[in-house]
């Protein structure tokens, strides 16, 4: 090995980024120091305290011989604070990644900052460490060996993978060039993440914002997923704002392409006020900020339990965000985290929680999914599909394919693993789970079905309506909200169009107008329905939203009260018509539409609550009928009255398909 500058070489230098971690004053940022002559404290207060207060940043690079070819390596040190009230410092330091150096000093021993920083990086998937005993320039070699003996015991509790120690002094040196060496070699045993480039969309973390003169917005930070190279588009994820990379740079050295797991600053073309530490720079087609997301969490005394109600610090990338927690199966290690601000996750995510007063870090976890349903969150089959996506991508995909009645939406798979769809659907090709993917459609975007959940789904709609056939010979067929009710598979709307088309295309059923029936079936239509669809449909279909009610019907069409209500109560037994109130009939066409502008209606005000007048003026509905409608929309569970409001219970496609 040998310091030569790494711009000497060709090859786009391999990176370790190691972060420091210990008490205060136990000589992190001198140890950074020795190991590569940068002085991470700048602030001036940093140096009159002589205490870390922000992140410190440096580099050591070095060369190495490997078949035959010279490369370059790099060392990126984070120095962190170690003091308890820089602790929100430390915690965006050590978020983003993968080896950690621990300084002990000798004198002192194991102390609280020690313990806890530990702890965190535990929590957080760090899985190796190397252990720096400090000032043993201070102490007896007895000392030495009693610390190291001491924090081994400690270890115990903790699952790192690999740790070693290493005694040094940072006023004589000894010891420094062995841990150098050490970190070194773990750098030369990177594996290669060219699977990473190929699978994962790009993921940048910023940790720093800056505005150089004559070059612009500079940021730094960790590529923690994809590729990044000159001249790439990136969205800043907080504000939905594109981002072109102007240039890239490794320490002082322009670099052409970024790979995961490097750290280096980016020019780019955006304001500098708009990008912070915890933003996040990606793929396009990955956004998708969330304020709810299902997760494991595991505290760090397993008898602890969340607070309903309570405010909980959570610090995730860089960020810190204030949240709330939700049961789901704590046995499971299963809950909800809701967050006060929208952030951007993905499924593998770490994070730390801290206790309300942000004093005491308590648990870590992990992010499973950030598309929460609106209902049901912790419901059996809910956990199950939880527990279906607690797994790799691949293994992810497989489950739900063949556990998942309603298929996989593979735009949400997409992004919640921070896999590009085109990847995606490869996945899906060479999956050992027979499925469907079906094309894109502007209301479902893509999804895949296993065959066994097609085939299920499928034979239980030709038994439906093979029975309906039975039962109404007189009907030309059954409507596909007809369908989704008799099917009692939650959420089925969300499918039954795709298997429906899938039973077309084979010709196992056939569709006359609105109504889905066997290709050998044929109706012979009732008095009651023949007079039903020359007299009265087309008067209702031309009324639209203010059909006549029974008695104006019974003017415009000249058929008697009694044979008028007879034919509209057989109608509405069949499906085909809708009793809003009592002397008032719906088209259920209609009845779908007002459900769809009473949702729209509820989005577009602040808390979701709307009245009666201003349905009727958003809608030019007179106000009885604006009454009659919402009570029976109150009535089906789609809405529901709060004095003088309402507001929306459920998904109109749950009620109305």
């Amino acid at each position: 090995m040998n310091n030569t500058p790494a711009q000497q070489s060709k090859s786009a230098p391999r990176q370790l980024i190691i972060a420091t971690a210990g008490h205060v004053d136990h000589g992190k940022t001198a140890l950074v120091r020795e190991l590569t002559g940068v002085e991470t404290d700048t602030l001036q207060a940093e140096k009159d305290r002589g205490l870390t207060i922000n992140l410190g940043y440096a580099y050591h690079h070095f060369q190495s011989e490997i078949n035959g070819e010279t490369r370059p390596f790099t060392l990126g040190f984070v120095d962190v604070p170690g003091h308890t009230d820089f602790i929100h410092n430390m915690l965006a330091g050590v978020g983003s990644v993968d080896f950690a150096l621990l300084v002990v000093a000798a004198d002192d021993g194991i102390m609280p900052q020690t313990r806890e920083h530990l702890a965190i990086l535990g929590l957080l998937g760090v899985s190796e460490l190397a252990i720096a005993i400090s000032k043993i320039d201070r102490v007896e070699t007895t000392r030495v060996t009693a610390v190291e003996q001491e924090l081994e015991m400690f270890l115990q509790s903790f699952q790192f993978e690999r740790v070693n120690f290493f005694p040094v002094s940072n006023i004589n040196g000894d010891g420094i060039a062995e841990l150098q060496r050490h970190l070194e070699m773990r750098a030369l045993n990177l594996g290669d993440k060219a699977a990473d480039t190929r699978e994962s969309g790009t993921r940048f973390l910023v940790d720093r914002s800056f505005t150089v003169k004559g070059i612009g917005t500079v940021v730094t930070g960790s590529l923690r997923t994809g590729k990044l190279a000159e001249g790439d588009q990136l969205v800043l994820a907080q504000h939905e704002e594109t981002a072109r990379i102007k240039g890239i740079r490794l320490d002082k050295d322009p670099i052409p392409v970024l790979h995961p797991s490097q750290r280096a600053a980016l020019n780019i073309t955006l304001p500098q006020d708009l990008v912070q530490r915890g933003s996040w720079l990606i793929e396009a087609d990955m956004l998708h900020s969330v304020i709810r997301f299902d997760c494991r969490i595991m505290p760090l005394n397993q008898t602890y339990s969340f607070r309903p109600g309570a405010q909980y610090h959570l610090y995730h990338g860089s960020s810190h965000y204030l949240v709330s927690i939700r049961n789901l199966e704590p046995m499971a290690g299963y809950f909800q985290v809701r967050s006060h601000e929208p952030l951007h996750a993905c499924y593998g995510d770490r994070f730390i929680i801290r206790d309300p007063a942000a004093t005491e870090t308590i648990a870590g976890g992990y992010v499973i999914d950030t598309y929460v349903p609106r209902r049901g969150r912790s419901s059996k089959a809910r956990l199950l599909e939880l527990a279906a996506k607690d797994n790799n991508p691949v293994a992810a995909l497989a489950n739900l394919l063949r556990e998942a009645n309603l298929g996989v939406d593979l735009q949400q798979f997409s992004r919640n693993y921070n896999i590009p769809l085109g990847n995606v659907l490869a996945m899906l090709e060479s999956s050992t789970s027979e499925a469907i993917a079906f094309p894109p459609n502007s209301l479902l975007g893509h999804r895949a079905l296993g065959l066994s959940q097609i085939e299920s789904i499928q034979n239980a709609i030709l038994e439906l309506i093979k029975e309906y056939h039975q039962r109404q010979p007189s009907e030309a067929g059954i409507s596909e909200p007809q369908l989704s009710r008799l099917l009692e598979i939650p959420n089925i709307h969300m499918i039954l169009s795709l298997v429906v088309e899938h039973l077309r295309g084979s010709g196992r059923i056939s569709r006359e107008g609105t109504l889905l029936k066997l290709p050998d079936h044929k109706a012979v239509l009732s008095q009651e329905e023949t007079e039903f669809m020359e007299k009265i449909y087309p008067l209702l279909l031309s009324a639209g939203n203010v059909p006549p009610r029974t008695r104006e019907l019974v003017e415009m069409t000249g058929i008697p009260l009694k044979a008028l209500e007879r034919i509209l109560r057989e109608v509405t037994k069949s499906g085909s018509l809708v009793q809003v109130a009592q002397n008032r009939h719906f088209l259920p066409k209609t009845v779908a539409e007002l459900a769809s502008f009473t949702e729209t209606l509820a989005a577009s005000k602040e808390d979701g609550a709307f009245s009666v007048i201003e349905f009727r003026d958003a809608s030019g509905i007179g106000r009885n009928l604006c009454i009659e409608i919402l009570e029976y929309f109150d009535g089906r569970g789609f809405t529901r009255r709060d004095g003088n409001a309402r507001l929306i219970r459920t998904d109109k496609d749950n009620i109305f398909g």
